[in-house]
């Protein structure tokens, strides 16, 4: 199963905290309000639409190349256990149109697909289907297994033969409606009195989980209409472009593209290189995708993963009228001018598809040209396609926004050792640069990028374009030649035959003096690559420098940034000695001590668990503030999934082992937890009275009093082992020692939200800003920290970036400070805002404790200091003197 991705991890914890808080508030607008204040520092009103007003109906926004389908395949279960109170769900799962809808029927009903591995892996058994399979399924299916119905919105329109068909009567389906309760029959579809045995009617009677693929493309009324007919416990959106206009989605998460780029699922950025000639366009095209199939070949020998990179090539449209460059036109140019093999060039258009069901990322494949106009064919997919070559003079985005989709992919979701293959290449018919870099922003937001993002994700080549005036040039254009030719001594031996022809005429090597002998001054891209291909071993640094001499010099534009300019950000982190070695403080450190969860305190108080009885009977109503009768949906759902359930006749044993189950607990044993929660179990049904078929009707509210039980016996016992680490006398001392730091990646900085703000900070460390809010009380520390003479750089510290940013190990969690500064005279500043409200609670008085520590053992190295409120900000200028 594939393992998720940090931020695709975060986009399930904001799903699941937001189904908790709809238990909370008993309300989907309350939850959504106080889950987006939460994350965006504002509360967002929540959108409801009519005839689907009580139910949870949100947005997961996730950007092409974001794997959102592999995240929906997880939220199925998390929306099973956290909503529906649930150990099964019935899933209407909509794709925007058929090819997707195979594809994704397809991958859900492979065992061995990403996507149902990762649904069985929350719910157990999974049953997929079509939605003509769903008009015969039994109730068996329903009862036994998560069952997920894969269709479009438009399967399900009356005016469609297949929609009509859900709406019909169906004797296959008259086992579900046999001896219903009447709280089921109300509002179903009736015919003589007796509710129709349509599929329409056994959806609204289960109340399905309805996901939405792509859901800009169903927010018209008629798609409102047709999903409220069948009752659903909630709606998730998953698309890289949500609704804005008329009915605007309630957009729960948003994922950046930084957050994309640091987990290496894009290519970024994207160089754009434009010329008005097309011809001579197509040359510099493949000329780097030549250079790159070269880097290609090395990183397989240094890495051993095959890359193939491949060219789209976007032609114009027959037209009677004028001449165009058409697909066969292009095709005849890469024949006869660039010698091109025709088993490496293959057409995908909407007359010709020579791809077919083709496999591009097979050694075998010969294909490096793929030529199409508009768009490829919907689903179709390769991470190989790494230069996107536009040969006509482009007016709009609209040409160019589906193809550019196809070049953002990453391989394998894996950075590459050569720089070069993390980046994609765009190559546009045009006398403006900036124009066609508009047009690509403009595509790029069409793939669900925010738009400042992708202002920055468009750069020019490292070395300047002089045939664009309006561009501003970064790169001192040396001349080509050398005043003669420079001899190198390189480590043998290298694999000269790699090179691309353009390279291989200004170099020569011979194997014999182990010498390269270099003629014209080398792109920087040349000199990357044949400095990638040195072998390890003496000689390689001298070799090196003399390849970076006889290069074309770059500069940098003024106002780079230190992480632009290579320099390092490394602070010291806070460690354990263990004799001579140095461990990170960290959770698994203390979680050594041991504790037993069997000898705790099992007993459950009715503050800590007061049960509700659900007895699929009753269904309670309110009037709100206008007057309008209103049920209490999220109660009025779980009753309705109690009907289904077939949790009669448990043991307590049985309900014991679900618990278990149910509860994770990796650092616990299973003899100690069995004890415990059989203990736990037998004081409720001894001591409170319980019955053992009450337990099991709210064993979901049941498991998280539970475990919020076993979470206080685990802080505690933490905190005891914790703290013997802070002793002065403690047989395994903490220390603070340069030989164990946290370096910041100077290439990856996975911001959630981009600082949009006025103010021209000047000394962060990357050239960006993330979850900064412009005049927020830590904005005004930002800009504090940012005027102080004493400090050199500073960084914005995310939150909940592990691998990404500076943490400090609390009993509880990590905790991430706000700010971490390098000063000038070589020490290290660590700031965590608090408002006055806020400096003295328990959370901060633990942060506070585990700061001064680290900044006492750094022996005057490290300063730590966390400000009460706007008035206390003042105090960092004192600490620093």
């Amino acid at each position: 199963m594939l393992t998720l991705k940090e931020y695709q991890e975060r986009a399930l914890d904001t799903l699941r905290t937001y189904f908790q808080l709809t238990q909370q508030f008993g309300d989907a607008d309350t939850a959504f309000y106080r889950l987006t204040r939460e994350s965006f520092g504002r509360g967002v009103s929540y959108q409801p639409v009519a005839g689907l007003n009580a139910l949870p109906y949100v947005c997961l926004r996730i950007p092409t190349g974001g794997g959102k389908t592999l995240v929906a395949s997880h939220a199925v279960g998390i929306t099973a256990h956290e909503l529906l109170h649930s150990d099964h769900a019935l899933v209407l799962w909509l794709a925007p149109s058929n090819v997707i809808r195979d594809q994704t029927l397809r991958a859900l009903a492979d065992p061995n697909h990403p996507y149902r591995q990762a649904v069985e892996s929350r719910v157990g058994a999974v049953t997929v289907m079509s939605v003509s399979e769903a008009l015969y399924v039994q109730p068996a299916t329903l009862n036994a297994s998560t069952t997920i119905i894969v269709g479009t919105i438009q399967a399900f329109r009356v005016d469609n033969t297949e929609g009509r068909k859900v709406y019909e009567s169906s004797g296959a389906l008259m086992s579900h409606f046999t001896d219903l309760p009447s709280e089921l029959r109300e509002g179903l579809e009736m015919a003589n009195g007796e509710p129709k045995k349509s599929l329409a009617n056994l959806l609204s009677m289960r109340r399905p989980v309805v996901i939405v693929d792509e859901a800009h493309n169903a927010r018209t009324p008629l798609s409102f209409e047709t999903l409220a007919r069948f009752h659903p416990a909630c709606i998730l959106e998953f698309t890289a472009t949500p609704a804005t206009q008329d009915h605007p989605s309630n957009v729960l998460h948003t994922v950046s593209a930084a957050e994309l780029k640091a987990e290496a699922m894009i290519k970024m950025p994207i160089r754009l290189k434009v010329r008005p000639q097309w011809k001579e366009l197509l040359s510099e095209a493949i000329a780097q995708r030549n250079r790159l199939e070269a880097v290609a070949k090395l990183e397989q020998r240094q890495t051993g993963e095959y890359l193939r990179p491949i060219m789209l090539l976007q032609a114009q449209a027959r037209s009677q009228t004028k001449e165009t460059l058409t697909v066969d036109l292009i095709r005849q140019t890469l024949l006869e001018d660039f010698k091109i093999p025709e088993n490496q060039i293959a057409r995908a258009t909407g007359e010709v598809d020579e791809i077919g069901e083709t496999d591009l990322s097979q050694p075998d494949c010969p294909i490096r040209y793929v030529i199409t106009v508009q768009a490829l064919r919907e689903g179709w997919d390769c991470p190989f396609a790494y230069v996107l070559c536009s040969v006509a003079e482009s007016k709009s985005s609209t040409g160019v926004e589906q193809i550019l989709g196809r070049v953002l992919r990453l391989p394998k979701a894996t950075r590459k050792q050569n720089e070069a293959l993390n980046l994609a290449y765009t190559f546009a018919s045009s006398e403006s640069f900036g124009a066609v870099a508009n047009q690509l922003r403009d595509s790029l937001v069409q793939n669900g990028f925010d738009r400042f993002e992708a202002q920055m994700m468009i750069t020019p080549p490292p070395e300047g374009f002089p045939s664009q005036p309006e561009m501003p040039l970064f790169a001192d254009r040396t001349a080509a030649g050398l005043p003669e030719p420079v001899t190198i001594s390189v480590p043998a031996p290298l694999w000269m035959e790699d090179l691309p022809s353009e390279t291989s005429a200004k170099v020569q090597y011979d194997s014999a003096a182990h010498t390269l002998v270099v003629r014209e001054r080398l792109d920087p891209e040349e000199a990357a690559l044949l400095v990638a291909m040195l072998p390890a071993g003496e000689g390689k640094a001298d070799a090196q420098a003399a390849i970076e001499s006889v290069t074309r010099p770059q500069t940098l534009p003024p106002a780079a940034s230190p992480a632009e300019r290579g320099e390092t950000l490394a602070i010291p982190q806070l460690a354990v000695r263990r004799g001579a070695q140095l461990e990170l403080f960290e959770e698994t450190v203390f979680l050594e001590h041991t504790w037993d969860l069997s000898q705790c305190d099992a007993r459950m108080s009715e503050s800590d668990y007061g049960i509700q009885l659900l007895d699929g009977t009753e269904i309670e109503y309110d009037v709100t503030s206008d007057g309008k009768l209103e049920e209490h949906f999220i109660e009025e759902l779980q009753n309705t999934m109690t009907l289904f359930a077939s949790d009669q006749g448990w043991t307590p044993a049985e309900l014991v082992y679900w618990l278990d189950r149910a509860i994770p607990h990796p650092d616990i044993t299973f003899r100690e937890s069995n004890a415990f929660l059989t203990r736990l179990v037998m004081n409720l049904m001894d001591e409170r009275g319980l019955t053992v078929d009450q337990l099991v009707l709210d064993k979901y509210r049941l498991r998280e009093a539970v475990a919020a039980k076993i979470q206080a016996h685990r802080l505690e016992a933490r905190k005891r082992a914790y703290n013997l680490f802070l002793l002065p006398d403690a047989l395994t001392p903490l220390e603070v020692h340069p030989d164990r730091c946290f370096s910041y990646p100077r290439d990856a900085y996975p911001y959630n939200t981009l600082y949009r703000g006025a103010y021209p900070f000047r000394k962060h460390y990357y050239p960006q800003i993330g979850d900064l809010e412009e005049r927020g009380e830590e904005f005004n520390c930002a800009v504090l920290l940012d005027s102080l003479p004493e400090i050199k750089t500073w960084v914005r510290n995310l939150e909940r970036r592990p691998n990404h940013s500076f943490w400090l190990q609390t009993p509880t969690d990590r905790f991430y400070p706000d700010f971490v500064c390098l000063l000038h005279d070589g020490r290290y500043l660590v700031v965590e805002y608090k408002g006055e409200d806020r400096w003295s609670n328990d959370d901060s008085r633990e942060k506070r404790l585990i700061g001064d520590v680290w900044a006492k053992k750094s022996g005057g190295r490290c300063l730590f200091s966390m400000p009460k409120g706007s008035q206390g900000i003042g105090e960092i200028r004192n600490l620093i003197q």
